[in-house]
């Protein structure tokens, strides 16, 4: 048994993302896990067999542990904590590159690189930018849970407008969010365009149109509900620095559910460019949503189940732990 540490990040039960996927499924190998939310509080809860959740002013010193003790780094910012926790380990998981928004990160990424045992990377293109910078660098790409994401799980949700095809996003409404693109895109569309996510500072930047629904932040046992009902899924993003170093979840989530998908033309989505639909303009980004909710592909269809299968969270963690075996002999 090892005893993981995630260091402070975004709370347990909120958007799952990467760090709640990835604990989830260390615990499942019977592994002792302590999951520390970015959140004020002196709490430490039980969710299940060897897992615990604790608020940033708990005294994760005093915890019990078993076997040796990894540090899970997914900020650079969490390098100031570490010299404070007795460990044995530390990971740096690089789950995006710095951008503006984060630029505070950018002084602590040469510090959190010495004080890290191995480095993960999300995508290809930061694993390219890292591998130079560090010898035990490993491309860990995201994942989904096929077992979440279900075509049984089909019923209409209550909050879903009817009456018209439905163009879906699902994530967060942030800054990445090409804004010009969807305006455009559903300006005197005859389709409805929903937006399921939390709202990250973008107030300014919402369109308000008849056709434009933004329901808000889902639970995560609700989330497949509203995917299933999508006719078309989105994910337009702008062409950045920090977008063409991503390796979209929601893209895998996408594909676990069959259906087509309409992206901008990052990167990360090329390798699949034979099953989803890749815009270079947001003209073709128009023409791409007709092109995809009119799909009858039996085989495509089938195609992106398979691929969501061979990127399950599981496969990852499976090498996450084969590749900390072949390093440090544990496990």
């Amino acid at each position: 048994m090892i005893t993981f540490i995630q260091m402070p990040t975004i709370p347990y039960n909120w958007m799952i993302q990467r760090p709640q996927q990835i604990m989830k499924e260390l615990n499942r190998r019977n592994n002792l896990v302590y999951y520390i939310e970015n959140l004020t509080g002196n709490y430490l809860l039980k969710k299940n067999n060897n897992f615990y959740v604790s608020g940033r002013n708990f005294d994760i010193k005093n915890i019990k542990t078993r076997g040796n003790i990894v540090l899970w780094c997914s900020s650079p910012k969490q390098v100031e904590l570490v010299d404070i926790i007795p460990h044995d380990y530390v990971i740096y998981d690089i789950i995006d590159e710095a951008s503006h928004e984060f630029i505070g990160w950018r002084q602590s990424i040469k510090k959190m690189i010495s004080k890290a045992d191995i480095i993960f990377t999300s995508s290809e293109n930061l694993y390219n930018k890292y591998k130079n910078l560090y010898v035990k660098t490993y491309l860990i790409k995201n994942g989904v849970d096929s077992e979440h994401f279900t075509l049984n799980k089909s019923k209409w949700p209550k909050d879903l407008p009817t009456g018209k095809k439905i163009i879906g996003y699902s994530g967060a409404i942030a800054s990445w969010l090409d804004w010009n693109i969807i305006n455009y895109i559903s300006k005197d569309s005859n389709y409805n365009f929903v937006f399921i996510g939390a709202l990250i500072n973008q107030i300014r930047d919402l369109i308000l149109r008849d056709n434009i629904y933004f329901l808000g932040l889902k639970q995560y046992r609700e989330v497949p509900f509203y995917i299933n009902n999508f006719d078309c899924c989105l994910i337009p993003f702008k062409l950045n620095s920090m977008t063409n170093c991503c390796n979209p979840i929601k893209l895998y989530e996408y594909f676990a559910l069959g259906k087509p998908a309409v992206c901008t033309n990052m990167y990360g989505i090329k390798e699949f460019n034979n099953i989803c639909y890749i815009a270079k303009s947001k003209l073709e980004f128009r023409k791409k949503i007709y092109n995809a909710v009119d799909e009858n592909d039996n085989k495509l269809f089938n195609m992106r189940i398979e691929i969501a299968k061979k990127n399950s969270w599981k496969d990852r963690v499976d090498t996450i732990l084969n590749i900390l075996y072949e390093e440090f002999g544990i496990r």
